[in-house]
């Protein structure tokens, strides 16, 4: 499929945001470096926070966030702790570089006693950049994202599992097996590949109807950072991973990276595109964990859209995903990009659903910073974008309350730009072909809160950036909350896209 993008961009006012979310530091004890690897809840309401270079803690939340009480579960120094899944106050899973564990504490004392490998059923090339991060699966187990290797570090002489010397190839490298895969764990640990092509996608998760997304970090073969509906057997455009694709190196061939270098058409064709496209540098650097809200607007009016942190800036993003011709893409808008700490790694809301928690980790990829950060909705309502949507003629908002009708009306208070990024083996992408986009008409909706707008110039596999002026406030004279940074993959129905399985070979 291919896909237009959309970007909406405000003026920043810290003032108004607080008035809706209020933001807090939560303190950890002295003894724990606080690098963040994972956040979840006890089925009694307790949080666990798994550490990447300590172990992990549990505490029940107060108010005051400088008073958790803090108690240790497991001491035990692991392996880049990436991913967690709590089964109990007892028992929870964690994804760490060489294996899947299950820790337990089985004599009631509130320490884990017991460390079971799940699996192991990867490479293991003691790279410093393999990452491994877990979502489960809704039919039991797992799915486990495997992050490639980056050319920054080496690898061991000695690896587990089979070495690849044309894996080994490239600025991020599947030099073992599984690289730049996510697979699928069953309950006693078999592992089964089950899509290919990532570069580091360190951050999996479900929407409520069972679907898994996951997001990619910029740099080779990520023209910007993306993030994707992952289903079975498919391709998502990092040929590093399909060294271990039998059916690629038998039928295609046996480089994949000079392969699709050599061919762009072929790697155009056989790519899966993204959900939605993160434009580097000033809507996300480093995304990582996609979190859905199931709070059912506990935590405002947000239910159903996309939480996103990133971690080498100090800002979450929104995203608001729709179908349009059977393709799954969207809309995203910065929710908050003041009063927090780069390094927003890990997401998890609260039992109540009024606060999301974020766990903060850098690893040097820009200012230190690390522990965790509260976000709690005060229940008064923002005025921000609430959705944004693609129509045959252009582009139809909706606000989070009604808006001024003066202000929505005038088309002054609009403008569009279009443009869109490669993918090749170069790191990253600038913006090709940048475009002024002319806005025909503005029409505001009989409920006051929607607007339409009627463009020209809509194109397939390109990204619109809309910015709204200063002027556009709420009918009540509330302003904009946030720079609405809305990223919105979307194909245009009039434009009849092609159909890839003509073409694609077999992954599995």
């Amino acid at each position: 499929m291919k896909a237009v993008f959309l970007i909406v961009l405000s003026s920043l006012i810290p003032s108004a945001f607080a008035e809706s979310y209020k933001v807090e530091t939560i303190e950890f004890p002295l003894y724990v470096a606080p690098e963040v690897g994972g956040i979840d809840f006890t089925p009694d309401g307790e949080i666990v926070v798994a550490l990447r270079r300590y172990g992990v803690l549990m505490a029940r939340p107060t108010e005051d966030p400088t008073a958790f009480p803090w108690r240790v579960f497991s001491e035990d120094i692991l392996h880049n702790a990436c991913g967690l899944q709590v089964i109990s106050k007892d028992e929870i899973i964690l994804s760490q570089m060489a294996e899947l564990t299950r820790l337990r504490d089985t004599d009631g004392d509130g320490i884990a006693d017991s460390y079971e490998n799940i699996s192991d059923q990867w490479g293991v090339s003691g790279n410093y950049h393999e990452t491994n991060t877990i979502v489960s699966h809704p039919d039991g187990g797992w799915y486990i994202a495997i992050g490639t290797a980056s050319h920054n570090g080496p690898t061991f002489y000695k690896t587990r599992g089979e070495f690849s010397d044309m894996g080994r190839l490239g600025r991020n490298f599947s030099g073992v097996q599984w690289k730049g895969w996510v697979l699928r764990l069953d309950e006693a640990g078999n592992a089964t590949p089950f899509a290919s092509g990532f570069r580091m996608h360190n951050g999996i998760g479900l929407s409520p109807s069972g679907q898994l997304f996951a997001t990619d970090n910029q740099g080779d073969w990520r023209g910007t950072s993306p993030l994707y509906l992952v289903e079975e057997g498919n391709f998502y455009g990092h040929p590093s991973s399909l060294v271990w694709d039998e059916a690629f190196t038998s039928n295609v061939s046996d480089n994949p990276l000079q392969y699709f270098i050599d061919n762009e058409d072929a790697y155009e064709a056989h790519r899966t595109r993204a959900a939605v496209e993160l434009p580097q540098g000033f809507m996300c650097n480093s995304p990582s964990q996609p979190l859905f809200d199931t709070t059912d607007g506990a935590f405002g009016p947000f239910a159903g859209q996309v939480f996103i942190g990133d971690i080498a800036g100090a800002r979450i993003i929104r995203c608001m995903l729709e179908e349009v011709d059977g393709f799954t893409q969207g809309a995203c808008v910065k929710f908050i990009d003041h009063d927090l700490r780069p390094g927003n790694n890990r997401l998890a809301f609260s039992p109540d659903g009024k606060s999301l928690y974020t766990g903060q980790t850098v690893r040097g990829w820009g200012k230190p910073s690390e522990g965790m950060q509260r976000i709690t909705f005060t229940g008064e309502m923002p005025f921000e974008v609430q959705s944004m949507s693609l129509s045959k003629d252009g582009f139809e908002l909706r606000f989070t309350k009604a808006v001024d009708p003066q202000a929505a009306s005038d088309i002054a208070n609009y403008a569009m730009k279009r443009y869109w990024y490669k993918s090749t083996h170069a790191y990253g992408s600038p913006q090709h072909d940048l475009t002024d986009i002319l806005i025909r008409n503005v029409t505001l909706g009989k409920d006051g809160r929607s607007v339409h707008l009627k463009v020209d110039g809509l194109q397939k596999k390109r990204i619109f950036e809309l910015n709204l002026g200063d002027n556009i406030v709420a009918s009540d004279g509330t302003p904009l909350t946030q720079p609405q940074t809305l990223l919105l993959p979307h194909q245009t129905p009039q434009i009849a896209w092609p159909t890839l399985s003509l073409t694609r070979f077999s992954f599995l």
